[in-house]
């Protein structure tokens, strides 16, 4: 009898096993489909860019419609953009991306926000200098999202500040500006 259960154990343990092997292949099949998915996607991505920038207009007016938008805002809570503006006072800012319009996604999966001063608080242009650069991590398949760090997006001196969103080699994504006035 006692033959009998190790035989019956034997037989189940090389059962499991051969499940797991064929369970882990299955996986390895899944995993390549979705990685060729992924591809396929960004060469469609590539194409639409490529068809957008030779059909692009030479219409230079600031319209939001068809392009992406970085702007600004006290927060964002409860899926809510509270206190969106071009000005603010000094302190902490939400920056907002979206790219829905441009019918785009981020593309990358790490994006930095560089943030710039290029006026002084008279509204004089002045050569732009780079306050700092802020590490995100994101999905590349977000076409809108928010950042908020209330210890570097602080902005505290009155002056017009550019703020980009670019992937990590410093391709600009999408920028915008926004005007500190004095309290």
């Amino acid at each position: 009898m006692k033959n009998l259960t190790y035989r019956i154990n034997f037989l189940v343990a090389i059962l499991v096993t051969v499940s797991l092997v064929f369970a882990c292949g299955k996986l390895k099949d899944l995993a390549k489909e979705e990685t060729k998915k992924e591809e396929t996607k960004k060469e469609e991505t590539k194409k639409e860019d490529t068809k957008r920038t030779e059909t692009k207009s030479e219409d230079n007016s600031d319209r939001s419609e068809g392009k992406a938008k970085l702007y600004f805002c006290e927060q964002y809570k409860n899926g809510q953009e509270i206190g969106v503006s071009k000005r603010f006072t000094p302190g902490w800012l939400t920056v907002m991306v979206d790219t829905r319009p441009a019918g785009t996604t981020l593309g990358v999966g790490k994006v930095e926000l560089r943030l710039t001063k290029i006026k002084d608080a008279s509204g004089n242009s002045i050569s732009e200098k780079i306050i700092k650069t802020i590490p995100f991590d994101v999905q590349a398949d977000w076409d809108y999202t928010y950042f908020t760090d209330k210890s570097n997006l602080k902005f505290s001196s009155p002056g017009t500040y550019r703020v980009t969103c670019q992937r990590k080699d410093g391709t600009p994504i999408v920028s915008g500006e926004v005007e500190i006035v004095s309290d």
